[in-house]
């Protein structure tokens, strides 16, 4: 529990200063056989009045992924950011972490960050989160409190106890 590194292992984060923190539930799903069903996000933070939903992306990396996939299809990215959340809350609901969260998409790609692209991608992400479901009278936890696309510059002013640093030298 602490120093998580990114799957292409060019990152890491430190959550040692978190309450508790989570990484890489994506083992955990796969050997439930139910990757298909749930995804989830690459780190979780616990702080004292709510918990960190982290996702990381980076197609700016040397061997990143297919790089230009954001651009390719930018619906895709959004239907991935969400089921990412589900997923997420799936395991905190099951593991009875129950504090209201604050899902982050820490996007480190200039072409992304620095447009209008951003705004837009929040705007239409948000609206496919569960932020209204407060206003249903049967429902008394705020289960979603936020949501930003961050650049790594942007997460370490941010939150400079859990800092993002890249592995190489």
């Amino acid at each position: 529990m602490g120093i998580y590194e990114e799957e292409n292992k060019h990152y890491r984060i430190d959550l040692c200063k978190a309450l508790w923190s989570k990484g890489n539930l994506t083992k955990m799903y796969r050997i439930a056989g139910i990757t298909e069903n749930l995804s989830s996000v690459d780190f979780i933070a616990e702080v004292e009045d709510k918990i960190l939903l982290i996702e990381y992306k980076n197609p700016s990396i040397k061997d990143a992924d297919n790089p230009d996939a954001f651009r390719e299809d930018i619906n895709k990215f959004y239907n991935k950011i969400i089921k990412k959340y589900y997923g997420s809350i799936f395991y905190l609901l099951a593991s009875n972490k129950v504090k209201p969260v604050h899902y982050i998409c820490i996007l480190e790609a200039e072409f992304f960050t620095k447009s209008k692209l951003r705004k837009k991608a929040i705007y239409k992400i948000q609206k496919r989160l569960p932020f209204k479901l407060k206003e249903n009278a049967e429902i008394s936890d705020n289960i979603i409190v936020g949501f930003d696309i961050l650049s790594i510059a942007e997460w370490n002013e941010r939150y400079p106890m859990f800092p993002l640093v890249s592995t190489k030298a």
